[in-house]
């Protein structure tokens, strides 16, 4: 969910949301604003503007009633009038309260990239964590989402899931993810590669690949189950010795 500025609009999503069977709302904390990115500018490239990416706000009833005609009517006024509701900078932890009084859905927050934030989190009741930086596309130098995951999980100590996004390309990337206390993965990139290759049979042999890469170097850590994953099948900076392959290669793989 990118919370709108228009409550109406934010309501309307969510409703919109339970209707169509989803079992979860994940509200983007790192994008209330589009971030500065140059190759975007050079290219003088922002699709929503052609209205690609938008089809959630021009189908939205809420929305629309916004409107003096429809989006096919007038596309060019419909667009504008997104780019005056998209992103809400203005929100707080406060906000929380407008989500669990208009859905009834488990809230999960993606972008947490701070431990002083998980801690919040916890504190306001969400229902989980996706540690994210947006795949490095909203501030250039931010922290890597590997690199704050353990932070993140040393704080919330399985009291809520941690799920982790950014930057998984290969079943290894999984491997350390989970290793370090993520409870699942988000794939993003990789499926809309996929898909502009060869559409949705382009997006399933991604997924397929990428959970054939997983099992095979995960037999090669010498683990049955992504269960049984821990930190102990990473390197030890204080003990080198210690790598990826496990010593004795657990379970005769």
């Amino acid at each position: 969910m990118y919370w709108s500025k228009d409550e109406e609009i934010a309501d309307s999503f969510l409703r919109r949301a339970e209707e169509s069977g989803y079992s979860a709302i994940v509200v983007t904390l790192d994008t209330p604003m589009m971030a500065w990115r140059e190759f975007d500018l050079k290219n003088v490239y922002l699709p929503f503007l052609a209205g690609e990416g938008v089809g959630n706000y021009l189908t939205d009833p809420a929305f629309c009633s916004k409107l003096a005609k429809s989006p096919k009517e007038d596309p060019a006024s419909a667009i504008t009038y997104w780019t005056q509701v998209f992103g809400n900078s203005s929100l707080t932890w406060d906000d929380l309260a407008f989500l669990r009084k208009h859905t009834k859905l488990p809230i999960l927050l993606k972008g947490v990239l701070h431990p002083n934030d998980a801690k919040l989190a916890l504190e306001y009741g969400v229902d989980g964590i996706v540690v994210s930086n947006h795949g490095g596309r909203q501030v250039d130098g931010a922290i890597g989402a590997l690199e704050a995951l353990p932070l993140i999980c040393d704080v919330i100590q399985d009291q809520i899931p941690v799920l982790m996004d950014s930057g998984i390309r290969r079943g290894s990337d999984v491997i350390k993810a989970m290793a370090l206390g993520a409870k699942a993965v988000f794939v993003g990139r990789p499926c809309m590669y996929g898909l502009a290759v060869a559409g949705e049979q382009g997006v399933k042999e991604v997924l397929q690949n990428m959970i054939a890469d997983l099992d095979i170097t995960l037999g090669l850590t010498g683990e049955r189950s992504v269960k049984e994953l821990n930190k102990s099948i990473l390197m030890d900076s204080q003990n080198l010795g210690h790598s990826l392959l496990k010593e004795g290669i657990k379970h005769g793989v």
